[in-house]
């Protein structure tokens, strides 16, 4: 079984999917960390210009699904809903978090790669569609 967990920049994705992954024994993937390996960066701005990656981050992610069978597996991070419709029958969770909230988190974090703004951040997350994950969850 395969559970995504999607939603804007700094909602909570990750905090929420590793303790989802810890309580059910499962596997947690990060999309963002299949980014940075085909990408060869940690720079934001490089990784946001992926949008083109869809098939290759498909490709990542079934190869470790693959490889973690048959362990249920948290994926966090999508911003693509190929990726989502690659995958039919998972289950799909948004979380939702104030823009505000969101903007302190990302502010107060030390990410490696997070040189640019929230609000520039953000743009590219739009960009990349996290819009049309956010409408495809919902009307499922």
């Amino acid at each position: 079984m395969i559970t995504f967990v999607c939603g804007e920049l700094c909602s909570g994705k990750t905090v929420y999917s590793k303790a989802l992954a810890s309580l059910t024994d499962s596997v947690y993937i990060e999309i963002g960390d299949i980014v940075r390996e085909i990408k060869n960066s940690t720079d934001r701005k490089v990784l946001q210009d992926s949008k083109n990656l869809a098939s290759a981050i498909i490709i990542g992610l079934s190869s470790l699904i693959a490889k973690n069978a048959p362990k249920r597996c948290i994926v966090s991070g999508a911003r693509q809903k190929a990726i989502l419709k690659a995958f039919p029958s998972s289950t799909v969770l948004w979380i939702h978090c104030p823009r505000e909230e969101r903007k302190s988190r990302y502010n107060q974090r030390a990410r490696e790669g997070d040189l640019i703004s929230f609000e520039e951040a953000e743009k590219g997350d739009k960009k990349l569609g996290i819009d049309k994950v956010k409408e495809y969850i919902l009307k499922l």
